[in-house]
């Protein structure tokens, strides 16, 4: 894709615009962020058509569309200049997803941002980003960054039985990119699995703690799809949320407290983020340091009364940030993005004039 517009060929056309959707990274979190709340719109009578990396940018956008481009990172910037034109060159208005803060992701990733000055970031029309503080920390790259936040779906009906007193107590741990964390609560992991041979502690995805932990309690599974995750997710009675203190993991959403609250499995978590969803202890336990999650956790497995209490607080709040109730918003947001895309095109011109070099 090549050449250029000015912002005045953009043309006046319908006001819910068709979407092109670029997915670049696939996998659960994709699930949730991108395919789910898009296949809602096309529910609600929306055009929408999601393109899988690796894609044909050519074939992919289609004429006065809105494009939703997410997580790219762009070979250079002139690679990106270049997608740029040619998105603007068909009428199209670039709003790029980004779901987590610029810290977060891998060396390499790190490496490529910076060597094309986060570009990706800086010039696009808005972001849509999934936190209030995420909106804060991009606010550094560009003058638009927009909150859509993440949205639970299936609700699934309260489960209280699984909270029974005696048997086996299964315990999930699952969060990506947590091996700090995860190495914090080994030694209390340890001791609890040893003390406690009816603990069965179930992971997804790599946790570093395979061959570290009693083999006969130890459930390890791949990365799974989402439908298979929320299955595991739901056989188990706790869940743990093991988060470090910091702006970037201050960025994240709280949608791993949301799955766990609608499928009955009583949480604890801290100490970064989840505290505000947590209700006073109302809707899970808080923890002041990772190894004090597991510390938390065993009072809370000896207390299936106090788990069910939990748990029924907590799937009564998930009903309140299922993916229906935040549809109506994403569609209002995604309107008036199209109904200011002419302003939004000459403040990108404005931020970066090279757009019209041929």
């Amino acid at each position: 894709m090549a050449g250029s517009s000015h912002s005045k060929g953009l043309p006046v056309v319908q006001s819910r615009p068709p979407i092109d959707v670029l997915v670049n990274a696939v996998g659960s979190w994709a699930t949730v962020r991108v395919e789910q709340p898009f296949t809602g719109l096309q529910q609600q009578g929306w055009d929408v058509r999601l393109h899988h990396h690796p894609f044909d940018l050519n074939q992919a956008i289609r004429r006065n569309s809105l494009v939703i481009w997410q997580r790219p990172v762009p070979e250079s910037w002139e690679h990106w200049r270049h997608y740029l034109q040619g998105i603007r060159r068909r009428g199209c208005l670039l709003l790029v997803e980004w779901d987590d803060h610029p810290n977060l992701f891998p060396p390499e990733v790190r490496q490529r941002m910076e060597a094309c000055q986060h570009v990706h970031l800086r010039q696009s029309h808005a972001l849509q980003c999934s936190s209030l503080a995420l909106a804060a920390a991009l606010k550094a790259f560009h003058p638009h960054p927009l909150v859509v936040e993440n949205g639970i779906t299936p609700l699934p009906p309260l489960n209280l039985s699984k909270h029974r007193a005696g048997g086996r107590l299964r315990v999930f741990l699952g969060n990506l990119n947590r091996l700090q964390e995860h190495r914090e609560l080994l030694p209390a992991l340890r001791t609890w699995l040893q003390a406690e041979p009816q603990v069965q502690l179930v992971c997804a995805g790599p946790t570093g703690l395979e061959g570290k932990l009693p083999e006969p309690q130890l459930e390890c599974h791949p990365l799974l799809p989402y439908g298979s995750y929320r299955q595991v997710l739901a056989s188990c009675q706790l869940a743990l949320l093991p988060l470090q203190r910091g702006l970037p993991q201050a960025c994240k959403t709280p949608i791993k407290w949301l799955e766990a609250a609608a499928e009955s499995t009583a949480v604890v978590a801290g100490p970064e983020l989840y505290g505000p969803w947590l209700a006073g202890g109302s809707q899970g336990v808080w923890a002041e340091s990772p190894a004090q999650v597991v510390v938390a956790a065993r009072r809370l497995a000896a207390d299936p009364e106090r788990r069910r209490r939990l748990v029924q607080s907590a799937h009564g709040a998930a009903q309140r940030h299922g993916l229906a109730h935040q549809l109506p918003w994403r569609e209002e947001l995604y309107q008036h993005l199209w109904r200011l895309r002419q302003p939004l095109d000459r403040q990108l011109l404005q931020r970066w004039p090279e757009l019209t070099a041929a």
